[in-house]
């Protein structure tokens, strides 16, 4: 096993602030606060993962880190509902784009795609325990995860394995690209141009 520890950074502009508003299900009004709350989360935190590269695949694991969890407490104590909740939000799309860098990671790295990503959650305690310290055993002493009261903390932290594939389209982050659903939130829709009528001589 070679265990490795990565920093990813996302951008505000990873984040497309129309497609987060229709996700989840926020009003027009509340845009710029969404813009100011997306930038002061983007410039002060990064996702700090590690990916252990195996012979058929890969354990990952990504965090937010203790800083996040404790920003957000402060928001949630003020009952600022509207912003804690936005805060949430950005987390889950934080992660959700970091699951495509460390695809694209992986791939540098292997020449491999990741299948599909199989979270672990409660069922898997004894594997989450396993692969931790399979990440602790191979030097990464700094690995900031632990599985307490049947949770990962920090609270915005993932843990998921997933099977090499030789196929970019058959990689997990490739899904939203296939579907032919282009009204869904959960992809960017692409408008294709219309077709041209066939001139009549």
């Amino acid at each position: 096993m070679n265990c490795k520890k990565y920093i990813f950074t996302i951008e505000q502009n990873d984040i497309t602030i129309e497609h987060f508003i229709k996700r989840y299900h926020f009003d027009e009004k509340d845009r710029e606060l969404l813009l100011a709350t997306g930038r002061f989360l983007s410039e002060l935190n990064t996702v700090e993962a590690w990916i252990a590269y195996n012979d058929n695949g890969v354990v990952c694991t990504a965090t937010l880190g203790d800083k996040y969890d404790r920003m957000l407490d402060v928001v949630a104590e003020s009952q600022h509902l509207l912003l804690a909740y936005s805060m949430e939000c950005f987390a889950m799309e934080f992660l959700s784009k970091t699951y495509e860098k460390m695809n694209e990671t992986v791939f540098q790295e292997t020449g491999k795609w990741m299948g599909e990503y199989h979270f672990l959650g409660d069922e898997d305690f004894h594997d989450i325990e396993k692969h931790l310290q399979e990440f602790s055993d191979n030097g990464l002493s700094e690995h900031a995860l632990s599985w307490k009261n049947g949770m990962l903390h920090p609270l915005k932290s993932v843990i998921f394995t997933a099977e090499y594939k030789e196929k970019r389209e058959d990689s997990g982050c490739h899904k939203c690209e296939l579907c032919e659903n282009v009204t869904c939130s959960f992809r960017q829709v692409v408008q294709k141009p219309p077709r041209r009528k066939n001139k009549v001589e």
